[in-house]
């Protein structure tokens, strides 16, 4: 039996660009887009998702040839909009690695570095810990379920072809990288601003003292204050993630043009 390339090219692109977007927003999304997760793990993972949802989305139309120019654009419009998908979960995680970095810096405890195994940087720890435990709190709620659905219902607001993200779009995801450092400093506001007052007591002290080895004295006290305030901004950093996360939701289903 043989089969006209046109039938073989329409089938293949009834998989291929579903999987394209798929594909490119788990490149890009927390936990799956990290570097310690393969590429064949992400490229096994996209096809089976490709595979699940593809019951549940229109079908792809049978005008746009694969290998053309509208192919081509189509195939760059995929990769948009995953792309896009996936960033915003990125800013998240970064808003409180963010936080951590802030208050380590601030509390003397940035000294204290090792490699992100995210993105191959050197990251204070303090940063760490809170990207560690965003991420559980990601999983834990079930996070990469729902992007998984949103990508899914994506393609019925968004369909193969005829749909795409516009300039509004663009500029929204460009304007979160501002909201990602305005997040993250107001709820390391408390901790500046003790941290600040602590500073600040140490040069009146200086001040009045001047025989006190306050450099000794102050980095010592401010490393333990900065362990405090870490223990008390952990106890809250859950609530901050039930109130930041549905921000990201919001923004994913903007893109997709969806009411969420």
């Amino acid at each position: 039996m043989e089969y006209p390339t046109s039938v073989v090219l329409d089938w293949i692109a009834n998989y291929f660009w579903p999987y394209v977007r798929v594909s490119s927003m788990l490149m890009v999304m927390s936990v799956t887009g990290a570097r310690f997760v393969s590429t064949r793990i992400r490229l096994y993972l996209g096809l089976a998702i490709t595979l699940a949802i593809m019951p549940a989305i229109p079908a792809v139309p049978q005008n746009i040839e694969l290998l053309s120019f509208q192919g081509f654009m189509v195939l760059l419009e995929q990769i948009i909009i995953g792309v896009a998908m996936g960033t915003i979960t990125q800013f998240m995680v970064q808003t409180f690695v963010i936080l951590g970095q802030i208050l380590g810096m601030q509390s003397s405890l940035g000294f204290a570095s090792m490699v992100d195994p995210a993105n191959g940087q050197n990251t204070p720890l303090l940063g760490q810990l809170f990207m560690f435990l965003v991420t559980l709190f990601f999983l834990a709620t079930d996070g990469h379920l729902k992007m998984i659905s949103l990508v899914a219902l994506s393609f019925q607001s968004l369909p193969i072809g005829s749909g795409s993200l516009n300039a509004i779009d663009f500029r929204e995801l460009a304007l979160w990288l501002g909201i990602m450092f305005k997040v993250a400093l107001s709820m390391s506001l408390s901790g500046i601003i003790a941290l600040l007052t602590i500073n600040l007591s140490f040069g009146v002290m200086t001040r009045a003292a001047p025989q006190l080895n306050i450099f000794s004295l102050g980095f010592a006290f401010a490393l333990m204050v900065g362990l405090l305030l870490c223990w008390y901004i952990l106890s809250g950093l859950y609530g901050h993630y039930q109130l930041f996360w549905p921000e990201v939701e919001g923004q994913v289903c903007r893109f997709i043009r969806l009411d969420c």
